[in-house]
């Protein structure tokens, strides 16, 4: 046995932790360094308060729990899997003797849907629960439903080095807060930005070999992913010295390349590791005294409208910054150097973003209807989102996992026992369906789907290139995996029908068959796009079934094919027809501007076939011509002369007069009665040019009765009799007026103005000269005769000689003739 480090800081704290969960839950807070993932786990284990049952330590990562188990265990001077396990996705080292079990990637989970009472278990402790993974999040409200109707002698621990206490204070009403202090250590933070043009790895780089030259012991350089970490590792392999040992540190590993990251090196060499934010917490790194932070991560954000995740960089909180610094002050003083500013700083979130409310929520949403509960029904400290809710209840029903009340269908049962992702445990059910080669086909394409990539991105994304490899190399490290699903589905390794492989891919992502839409992009089944790389081997192909894609930084783009197989059409006709429909649809066609109909064959969203069809129903036709006057507005309407005349006369009659029930043809009258007065008119109009034909004006006038209409003729005339014995055409306007346009010599002996509306509105006159055109316009003639009339005589006279123009045109007789014709007739 090795000897237990006791000069940790949560050893002063240790004794009131003991007497707390005697009785109660705990909230612990601990900065890094503090020994609380690993004094804490020890210390507990050692307590006669959970000697007879387990003791149960959520972590979120699996290379951080790992690493603890084996720490632990060696602390006991044993072997990971007697007092202390761990169980991990494809990896368990546990006994009969484990008492310490740390677990990851919803194993608790399934541990508490197997086992509700955690019948075996006497506490769970919560590592890193500061990280908000949504497994962490969703197994706490589990456990504390479980202590509140079966398990009240359950205890909870819940452990953070930078926590919201408030909020999880909410969630534990009952629970005692301990704060334990870290290391007094210094850290010295300097902020070094680099405005330069460039990647962030040569920016990074740079900083590193500044820091190396200037100090000593070893660096840990935090970036935010695998392929800057390559970037970085090359450029400072080319100018550091063979004496320095460069290590790479992120979750695609090998346990042996990691632990050669976190263990002194055996020469005594100094070491560099660069790492993404798997480092921040838990990980022991033996020697580090200086941190170098690019202050990005690759942060992973749940798409909604495509229904992917994509992976972004972006800075970090300045949670995690503190984090990575004290990184630096675990054994001494430390330094810290940041690739940005003070001011940059100030700017950074206090925390990052929960899980829970950036994720799928799929695996979470088939979890609780497993459990037999709401989301909303859960104590959780962020609820997530209704459309999150609405996207993973599409995604889970499309997969036949779930009905529409959210209860869980015989084959979703089947996808949960099996434990897998729910698409690629869908596929793996289907292919029971086919032959022993399809399982084992589906097995195969499973650990590919599930695990890292043999061949790479560069290699193209045609799936038949990997499992070639897979048949050829029978020792490749994803034929564990292989294995194991053979052994859940109870098959052997067989001749591989690799022509199917696109048929199994189809099974686990149907929504994202895709139809070449040009030589390299694919319209998908779920409505979204996706395109392959230039030169990509499948370039050409008709019909894609797509097992894997990625999206880049910019969210509007088509997502990027990594893995898929061609499809035949007969392929598509034979395993799903289930998602062909066929639909008579109705719809404008702007183009033409007419009601158009088609019977139109789909594969989700993707058309493959469409016909005339017959003509519509009246209620799909009244709907779109609805529709479409409502965009247009209804004034758009091919109104004629008459029609838009009596429209403004019946809108001056409703504003002037209250003795009448006069119908409102304001716009908003027009558009809300259309039922009443134009659709009964429209079940054959089928063109805006048979629109065009109907007689608005009597659709217009039949609102009225005929008592109505000999009113509204009386007291808004069409025309009015002038002196000279004419009937003028009276023109009414949008704004409530009305117009008379008239030579002036029909009007001479005219004395007062007409009116309109009982006399409410006056006319606008317009007098014409002979020729017809406007010479005045005026609601006073006898104003305008006594006074401007001298001016226009004077004008008028001499260009028209041959008419009337007298002295006195209020007592002149009216004519419509010239001089010399009403000079002989006498």
């Amino acid at each position: 046995m090795f000897p237990v480090n006791t000069q940790l800081p949560v050893e002063d704290i240790l004794p009131a932790l003991h007497n707390s969960l005697s009785s109660k839950d705990v909230i612990l807070v601990a900065p890094p360094g503090a020994g609380k993932s690993t004094r804490v786990p020890l210390a507990l284990l050692q307590s006669n308060i959970f000697a007879t049952r387990k003791i149960i330590m959520l972590q979120p990562r699996r290379i951080a729990a790992r690493n603890i188990a084996h720490y632990l265990a060696k602390q006991l001077g044993e072997e990971v899997g007697q007092t202390v396990g761990y169980r991990i996705r494809g990896d368990s080292r546990v006994s009969k003797a484990t008492r310490l079990e740390i677990v990851t990637e919803g194993i608790l989970t399934r541990m508490l849907q197997n086992d509700p009472e955690l019948s075996s278990v006497s506490l769970v402790i919560f590592d890193e629960f500061h990280e908000r993974s949504m497994h962490a999040d969703f197994s706490l409200a589990l456990c504390l439903e479980v202590k509140d109707a079966l398990r009240d002698d359950l205890r909870l621990l819940v452990m953070s080095a930078t926590l919201d206490v408030l909020s999880l204070e909410k969630l534990l009403p009952n629970a005692d807060s301990i704060a334990c202090e870290g290391r007094s250590y210094p850290i010295e933070i300097y902020y070094r930005p680099d405005a330069t043009a460039g990647f962030i790895a040569d920016k990074t780089a740079r900083l590193t070999l500044f820091a190396a030259a200037k100090h000593q012991g070893d660096i840990l350089v935090f970036l935010p992913g695998q392929g800057e970490i390559r970037r970085c590792e090359k450029i400072l392999a080319q100018s550091l010295s063979k004496g320095c040992q460069i290590h790479c540190l992120f979750s695609q590993q090998t346990l042996a390349a990691q632990e050669a990251a976190l263990l002194p090196d055996p020469q005594g060499r100094r070491k560099i590791i660069l790492a993404t934010n798997i480092a921040e917490t838990s990980l022991t790194i033996e020697g580090v005294s200086v941190v170098v932070d690019s202050g990005m991560q690759k942060g992973a954000i749940y798409q909604l409208s495509k229904g992917l995740t994509q992976l972004r960089s972006q800075m970090i909180s300045k949670a995690s910054a503190t984090q990575r610094a004290g990184r630096a002050g675990r054994l001494g003083p430390g330094v810290c150097y940041r690739l940005w500013s003070k001011e940059q700083h100030q700017r950074l979130a206090e925390h990052g973003q929960a899980e829970i409310l950036t994720t799928d929520l799929s695996p979470f949403l088939l979890e609780a209807c497993v459990w037999g509960a709401k989301i909303s029904d859960f104590a959780l400290i962020d609820m997530p989102s209704d459309a999150q809710i609405a996207q993973a209840r599409s995604v889970l029903m499309g997969l036949q996992i779930i009905d529409a009340n959210f209860q869980v269908t015989p084959h979703g049962k089947e996808v949960h026992t099996l434990g897998s992702q729910a698409h690629i445990a869908t596929m793996l059910l289907k292919s029971r369906e086919l032959s022993a080669g399809h399982r084992s086909l589906a097995c195969a394409l499973a650990a590919l789907l599930e695990d890292k990539d043999p061949l790479g991105a560069q290699a193209g994304s045609l799936c038949y290139d990997r499992l070639t490899l897979l048949q050829q190399q029978k020792s490749h490290p994803l034929w564990r995996a292989i294995r194991q699903w053979h052994k859940k589905l109870a098959c052997d390794v067989t001749h591989w029908p690799l022509e199917d492989s696109g048929v199994l891919l189809g099974f686990a992502f149907p929504h994202w068959i895709g139809k070449a839409s040009d030589s390299d992009r694919y319209g998908l089944v779920n409505g979204t796009g996706a395109q392959l790389s230039e030169h990509d081997s499948l370039t050409g192909q008709s019909w894609l079934a797509i097992g894997q894609m990625m999206l880049t930084n910019n969210a509007q783009s088509n997502a990027k094919i990594m893995l898929a197989e061609p499809l035949s059409r007969q392929q598509i006709d034979k395993y799903f027809n289930h998602l062909i429909n066929s639909e008579t649809r109705c719809e404008w066609d702007s183009s033409r501007s007419a009601i158009v109909t088609q019977s139109v064959q789909r594969l989700g969203r993707i058309v493959l076939k469409k016909m005339p069809s017959t003509k519509p129903s009246v209620e799909q036709i009244t709907a779109l011509w609805h529709k479409q006057i409502k965009e247009r507005g209804v004034m758009s309407l091919p109104f004629n002369d008459a029609a838009l005349q009596l429209i403004y006369r019946l809108r001056m009659a409703k504003e002037h007069l209250t003795d009448g029930q006069w119908p409102d043809v304001s716009e908003s009258g027009l558009l809300i009665n259309l039922a009443h007065w134009l659709m009964p008119y429209l079940h054959d109009v089928m063109s805006w040019q048979q629109l065009s034909k109907l007689d608005f004006y009597s659709l217009l006038l039949n609102q009225l009765d005929y008592g109505a209409q000999q009113a509204l003729n009386q007291l808004f005339p069409t025309k009015i009799a002038v002196p000279s014995t004419s009937r003028i055409s009276v023109h009414y306007d949008d704004v409530g007026g009305a117009s008379l346009s008239v030579r002036m010599q029909e009007v001479y002996g005219l004395a007062d103005t007409p009116s309109v509306a009982r006399g409410k509105v006056k006319v606008q006159m317009i007098l014409l000269s002979p020729a017809g055109r406007p010479l005045q316009q005026t609601q006073d003639l006898a104003g305008f005769w006594k006074g401007s009339y001298k001016e226009v005589q004077k004008e008028m006279k001499g260009r028209y000689q041959k008419h009337f123009w007298p002295d006195d045109p209020a007592t002149a007789p009216a004519t419509t003739k010239t001089n010399k014709r009403r000079l002989a007739s006498g």
